[in-house]
């Protein structure tokens, strides 16, 4: 198949049934299922019966339409939850491939019986490669791979692995125990590279802050929700520097490394101050580290960005190689149904070696196309 447009970050609103027909029997009363309620379709986890669904699932709707909550199964598009009707969604933006992540499934990190998380991660990425399995060449499936027990996220990796239409995992962003540079999860880096497959991290995923902040205390604070929209980025700015510091892209020089929805334009800055950081501070800190940082994010990192007007601009102080366009269906984000304006007036007066890799050939290069 020939790909001249791939998204490299787009989220599924799972079915209703993706874990009350996986999980095992004893723990289907807690594991995630859609309640209908007088305003829509609401999950409900563990007994606690979060909002309707909303902001995850307004993919051609107009900004001043978007709504927070009030959406059920038959408002949204079907795309966002049918494979068959995403494939049709993707000939309609003019998109080749996709690459999936979850919309509820991001708050099973935050479960606090070990047991109930990991048997929703499990049940969340045998449903993943199910859908993926409509048409691999186009849905690429991103696993959910548990932290609070190293092992245990071990075991997912090579699950995953083995599961058709997958091509790539996910950790928390903050895992509920140490941060990503500690040492123990380093059988997670060592299996992840080993089979070749790709360690995202998106946004706040596992911040138990951004969960308060959207709750109803969010309310007495001026311009809360926005802010920490606008600021979410710095998550990935914050793992990132976890990450290459933390000596994982070193002891680990084949692993990639995915940074997704944070976007772009702030990368300029961050490895121009990671590389001062270094020359000036490796030696008191006794930081174990013979390359400069910007020399392993060039090797092994890479970022999917929306749209990034000033990121495209300063592409080859990034790095061209490493930057990887992205639609977000069918969150409020999303570029969808008009992928291809965005593309071109994003793109406008890029040579099209540059942006070839950008919409597709970076994307097709890390997940095996």
């Amino acid at each position: 198949m020939k790909y001249n447009v791939i998204s490299s970050d787009d989220h599924v609103e799972e079915p209703k049934d993706t874990w009350q027909a996986r999980v095992p029997a004893r723990l289907r009363d807690r594991a995630p299922k859609v309640v209908r309620v007088a305003d829509g379709d609401a999950w409900e986890v563990n007994g606690v019966r979060g909002k309707t669904i909303g902001l995850e699932a307004q993919a051609g709707k107009k900004f001043e339409e978007y709504k927070p909550s009030g959406e059920s199964y038959d408002t949204i598009r079907k795309g966002s939850y049918d494979p068959h009707e995403r494939i049709k969604d993707m000939d309609i933006d003019g998109v080749d491939a996709q690459t999936i992540f979850p919309n509820t499934g991001l708050g099973v990190f935050g479960m606090e019986d070990p047991e109930l998380q990991f048997a929703c991660i499990r049940a969340y990425n045998d449903f993943l490669s199910e859908f993926c399995s409509v048409d691999p060449k186009r849905l690429i499936g991103i696993g959910l791979i548990p932290t609070d027990d190293v092992e245990v996220g071990k075991k997912e990796i090579e699950h995953v692995a083995k599961l058709p239409g997958m091509r790539g995992v996910m950790l928390p962003t903050y895992p509920r125990g140490e941060p990503l540079n500690s040492g123990i999860y380093d059988p997670i880096w060592s299996t992840a590279q080993d089979l070749n497959l790709p360690v995202h991290i998106h946004l706040r995923t596992g911040d138990r802050r951004t969960a308060a902040l959207f709750g109803p205390g969010a309310a007495k604070l001026r311009g809360a929700v926005p802010a920490l929209l606008n600021i979410a980025s710095l998550a990935n700015y914050e793992a990132l520097s976890q990450i290459i510091f933390g000596k994982v892209l070193e002891l680990f020089p084949k692993l990639k490394f995915v940074s997704v929805e944070g976007n772009i334009g702030w990368l300029g800055y961050f490895l121009e101050k990671s590389d001062r950081t270094y020359k000036r501070h490796r030696h008191w800190t006794k930081l174990d580290l013979p390359k400069e940082p910007s020399e392993y994010f060039h090797r092994q990192v890479y970022a999917t960005f929306i749209e990034d007007k000033v990121g495209v601009k300063i592409r080859h102080d990034i790095g061209v190689d490493n930057l990887m366009w992205s639609s977000d269906y069918p969150h409020t984000d999303t570029t969808w149904p008009n992928s291809r304006q965005y593309i071109e007036d994003t793109f406008k007066g890029v040579p099209e070696d540059d942006r070839y890799k950008m919409v597709a050939g970076n994307a097709k290069k890390v997940y095996n196309l």
